[in-house]
């Protein structure tokens, strides 16, 4: 492991509620139950963030394919004879 710093953040009630019950999380301590929050947040924006460039991707693939004559090829093979 990398490491470690310090920082010094705020947050609500409820928050702290949560906190303070890291051993019934499975938690060694506080510190770990945060590390594994922000390791979570961390993963999720990373893949929201891959979707929305393969969102972007298909937006932009899809109006070529509707526009390039190369690509109507590939209608054929959408047709239920081939499903």
């Amino acid at each position: 492991m990398s490491s470690l710093s310090q920082k010094k953040f705020s947050i609500d009630s409820e928050q702290i509620q949560l906190l303070e019950s890291y051993r019934e999380w499975g938690f060694l301590d506080q510190s770990s139950m945060v590390r594994e929050a922000l390791n979570r947040l961390s993963n999720d924006l990373r893949k929201n963030k891959q979707k929305d460039k393969m969102a972007k991707k298909a937006r932009e693939l899809v109006s070529e394919y509707n526009t390039d004559k190369e690509f109507t090829v590939f209608t054929d093979l959408d047709s239920e004879e081939f499903l």
